[in-house]
């Protein structure tokens, strides 16, 4: 059986899906100077510290200042007026923080979530955010409500405890949590899904100049929830957010103009948007310029550079990224052709539910290309790719159908049913899809 690419293009679907990644939530990093996180006013202390201040200000420390004590704890971090050290930083942080100081407390959280000086490690992270958040330091209630959503650090994922502290954030005028709790209402994560709740918190965001705010607010328009679809206000939002440093604004950008919504179609400032935002880590935007490179839309063809950009895609979990390595690999397309790793990347995108990758991994096992041959395991996948609405899936289970014993027949279909229930697929729509095939099998042409 042949391979099924289904690229083709950066299409809106496979678009959305990978700004699915975008639908995760967003947590407040180390406080910098253009963050405000707390009423006291030490950020300008800190920020503004020279070299000739650093004596006085350890002395200060030494003596159990919990204030002076916080700000050299930044000072060290971010290596202002002194060499960066982490560890130090850690160190007269946690002095502050095991003091009361509900800032140093939020500042440690981070840097046990993000493992600076102190290895990476989420159960303290929670510990000493919710011990800030419960002080009032709005960016400690938004990435508390980040570890609920994620079930991060021992906790139990809770979208419900998520909101409660997230709206907690927003209700304080933090912009970071203003798009979060937006994102809730948007998909119905903890609360009721309303899109007019949605707008209105983005709006909140985008108004203080949040660019993830400013980019969520866009595509509501682009995707028209909860308002008329208009190109031209999303690709403002876009074009705002992308002013104001978002990467995923940045994505969208590139987006817009790829497909001409807005604008007049241009490749090139396509990929110069879609690069800068696979640069910042999007996976989305890796995805899409890996697609450029392979195409040469806006550049040369490049299959090295686009695989480049596809791995890392992949690696972040985006499953048309890891369909589209299994194709190289699987037809020798700039790379040595390899079966084996071709099935190992079908099976990932496959796994996540991508119907392409099913039927590419079920082709490999119907016919023995880098796997071991296994009716049953191939006829699962197609039943599974059948589910997801492609027809040349109903081809092959028509054709192994008449190959296969009753047993084995029944063995697939229980995988399947299993399969089914991982990707959020009810054994009684899955049953229902496969008997149709089955019963309208004579109707199909191989």
């Amino acid at each position: 059986m042949k391979i099924h690419q289904s690229r083709g293009s950066i299409s809106r679907a496979v678009f959305l899906t990978m700004l699915g990644m975008f639908a995760g939530l967003h947590h407040v990093a180390a406080v910098r100077p253009n963050q405000t996180v707390a009423t006291a006013d030490y950020c300008q202390s800190w920020v503004s510290l020279i070299p000739t201040q650093i004596p006085a200000l350890l002395a200060r420390a030494e003596s159990g200042d919990v204030q002076a004590q916080c700000i050299l704890g930044h000072a060290y971090h971010f290596g202002r007026s002194m060499e960066k050290d982490d560890v130090e930083g850690a160190k007269w942080l946690l002095k502050a923080a095991e003091a009361g100081l509900a800032l140093a407390q939020f500042q440690l959280g981070y840097l046990y979530e993000s493992g600076s000086g102190t290895g990476r490690n989420d159960v303290q992270a929670v510990k000493w955010y919710r011990k800030s958040a419960d002080q009032g330091i709005a960016a400690a209630e938004n990435n508390l409500g980040y570890m609920y959503f994620e079930g991060k650090g021992g906790l139990a994922q809770s979208y419900g405890e998520a909101e409660k502290w997230l709206r907690r954030a927003a209700e304080q005028g933090l912009p970071t949590a203003q798009t979060n709790l937006g994102a809730l209402y948007e998909d119905g994560r903890g609360v009721t899904r309303d899109y007019t709740e949605a707008l209105r918190w983005y709006r909140k965001a985008a108004g203080q100049g949040h660019g993830d705010g400013e980019a969520r607010l866009g595509l509501m328009f682009l995707h028209a929830k909860g308002v008329a679809r208009n190109d031209a206000v999303a690709l403002g939002f876009f074009r705002s957010g992308a002013s104001h440093g978002s990467p995923h604004a940045y994505t969208c950008l590139g987006y817009m103009y790829f497909m001409g919504y807005g604008v007049r179609q241009d490749y090139i400032a396509a990929l110069q948007w879609t690069r800068a935002a696979a640069e910042k880590g999007i996976p989305a935007a890796q995805q899409n310029l890996g697609y450029m490179y392979e195409s040469g839309l806006g550049t040369a063809p490049d299959y090295r550079e686009a695989l480049k950009w596809y791995y890392a895609a992949a690696i972040a979990g985006i499953s048309a990224s890891q369909n589209t390595i299994g194709d190289y690999f699987a037809t020798g397309k700039g790379v040595r052709r390899d079966n084996v790793v071709a099935a190992r990347w079908y099976r990932k995108a496959a796994e996540q539910g991508h119907v392409a990758a099913q039927m590419n991994l079920g082709a490999l096992y119907m016919t023995g290309r880098g796997v071991r041959p296994d009716y049953v395991e191939a006829y699962m996948w197609f039943i599974l790719a059948t589910t997801g609405g492609s027809q040349t899936g109903a081809k092959a289970l028509v054709h192994l159908h008449r190959v296969m014993t009753p047993e084995q027949l029944r063995e697939a279909q229980q995988r399947a049913f299993s399969w089914q229930a991982r990707l959020g697929v009810s054994e009684g729509d899955a049953a229902r899809s496969h008997e149709q095939f089955l019963v309208n099998r004579a109707a199909i042409q191989l």
